[in-house]
């Protein structure tokens, strides 16, 4: 059987390349497409995790609820932190940050700046002695980090830009203290963070916490402490949920609460779910030709090889056997299609996976385009997607066949030999 249905596929090259072909294509689309949306959301979550969400946070009671709205009233308290700080040491949680974040307004002038103005940021003042909660270190500075030594402020990259900024410049802070009164001061931009993340680079403000304790009056209140339970982020997303449930049950007697990073970055989250819906939809579609292809192929085939057909069934071979023929040709035309398509696509998906696709002149060099990345996508080729998508390759090709040639061979061998 296997002879005759290549002997099948080989006397029509013409029909079977353009059948494989169409076939490739749809593999080739395929792979691409998942592979840079599974890129693109790595990417995502590495530049959350690492930037701006860690792990997890812990919040004092009623502050998750509110963040979105910097509540100053629903503070981690000094005696708290120091406990926190305590039983994270004892219980292996040594990757830990003390913030303070506030919404802020940056005023600049005329002389050194080309411009007067103002832009509202994020103050994130930290502990500078131990940020491992995040993975600054592996950013582009220019200037100085936050340090206890230094009194300054470190912008981002993206907000620097708007403002022409440089280091040594000098602005003016206007933010909230503790007690909600409103406190204003100078200070000199020491550094300038280029993170990968637009939404740090073009919103965030980052402070040693002692120069932001000092200026505001926080007597040592903090609004989160963020963990880091490893910067490896297959190992964050696997461990991610035990973790905080143990970090959860650690601090119940300090009437603190963690939240891990899915439950922080949940809208981005369900937005990324929901772009994967339309990659399956596209996928839908591609496997659609692909079906329409083999059909197409199959009926054409069984209509020019009907004398083909009434000799076989004279020479005794029955309807079974000649459906599982012309499948096992569509089949063998579905396999050079996969086979040729999954090489070029998974080609294709490593160049880019290298060297990315800059998007800079369509959405802006550092414009968020519903993922927490910059304007370079960067694909990723996932072996586990790429066999699946070889399976259903595979599978549409047979049953798209079957479904074409169910009806062969069927009547009476004389009345067959009277309609050639």
């Amino acid at each position: 059987m296997l002879k005759l249905a290549f002997r099948g596929v080989t006397r029509y090259k013409k029909r079977t390349i353009i059948t494989a072909f169409a076939i490739g294509i749809a593999i080739v689309f395929s792979i691409f497409m998942k592979s840079l949306l599974t890129g693109v959301a790595l990417d995502s979550d590495k530049n959350l995790i690492w930037n701006d969400t860690s792990s997890a946070k812990i919040y004092a009671p009623g502050y998750f609820e509110e963040r979105d709205y910097y509540p100053i009233d629903v503070l981690i308290t000094e005696e708290q932190g120091n406990a926190l700080e305590q039983k994270l040491e004892e219980n292996g949680f040594t990757n830990y940050t003390k913030e303070f974040v506030e919404s802020a307004q940056i005023m600049f002038y005329e002389d050194p700046f080309p411009t007067s103005g103002s832009i509202t940021a994020v103050l994130k003042a930290m502990d500078s002695s131990n940020t491992s909660a995040y993975k600054f270190e592996d950013s582009q500075i220019e200037g100085d980090w936050i340090s206890n030594n230094v009194d300054g402020v470190v912008l981002g990259s993206k907000l620097s830009q708007d403002m022409n900024a440089e280091v040594g410049y000098y602005v003016t802070i206007q933010t909230k203290g503790k007690g909600g009164f409103i406190q204003a001061f100078d200070i000199p931009i020491i550094g300038i963070i280029s993170t990968g993340d637009p939404v740090v680079d073009a919103s965030t403000i980052f402070f040693d916490y002692n120069t932001i304790n000092d200026y505001l009056e926080l007597d040592g209140y903090s609004t989160n402490y963020s963990v880091s339970y490893s910067m490896n982020i297959a190992k964050v997303k696997s461990i991610s949920d035990s973790e905080t449930a143990i970090l959860n049950n650690l601090i119940v007697p300090l009437k603190l609460e963690a939240y891990s990073w899915r439950e922080i970055a949940d809208d981005i989250l369900q937005l990324q779910s929901s772009k994967g819906g339309f990659s399956n939809i596209f996928l839908f579609f591609t496997f659609f030709i692909a079906i329409v292809g083999i059909s197409n192929t199959m009926l054409m085939a069984i209509s020019e090889r009907k004398n083909e057909i009434a000799m076989l069934k004279t020479l005794g071979y029955n309807n079974k056997f000649i459906k599982r023929l012309f499948t096992l040709e569509g089949t063998i035309i579905g396999f050079l299609g996969v086979f040729c398509g999954t090489i070029v696509g998974v080609l294709i998906s490593l160049y880019y996976q290298i060297e990315g696709i800059d998007l800079s002149s369509f959405v802006g060099d550092s414009e968020s385009i519903g993922y927490r990345i910059n304007s370079v996508m960067h694909a990723f080729v996932s072996p586990t997607q790429v066999i699946l998508i070889i399976i259903l390759g595979l599978f549409v090709s047979m049953v798209a066949a079957y479904f074409a040639v169910r009806r062969t061979g069927r009547g009476e061998i004389a009345e067959m030999f009277r309609r050639i």
